[in-house]
């Protein structure tokens, strides 16, 4: 579910996906691992996400087709 009416807006996807997309942007080479975007995304956020936070917004931006993993784990934008 992307905009529960349990939660915050700012735990859903549309949200967490944007700032996924801003660190990626700010990143060396548009590529972070999972680790390195949780800790870029928690700083522009100025708060703690946590690594399921990170992982769904990147999956939610991957189904998007805005994301790709590489073969060695990293996530940086798809080549359009």
């Amino acid at each position: 579910m992307l905009l529960p009416r349990e939660q915050s807006p700012w735990n859903c996807g549309y949200y967490l996906g944007a700032f996924a997309l801003r660190a990626l942007s700010e990143a060396p080479n548009r590529s972070y691992d999972v680790q390195e975007l949780g800790a870029h995304m928690s700083d522009l956020l100025r708060r703690t996400l946590s690594p399921t936070q990170v992982v769904s917004a990147a999956a939610w931006l991957y189904l998007l087709g805005l994301i790709e993993v590489d073969q060695n784990g990293a996530i940086k934008y798809a080549n359009q």
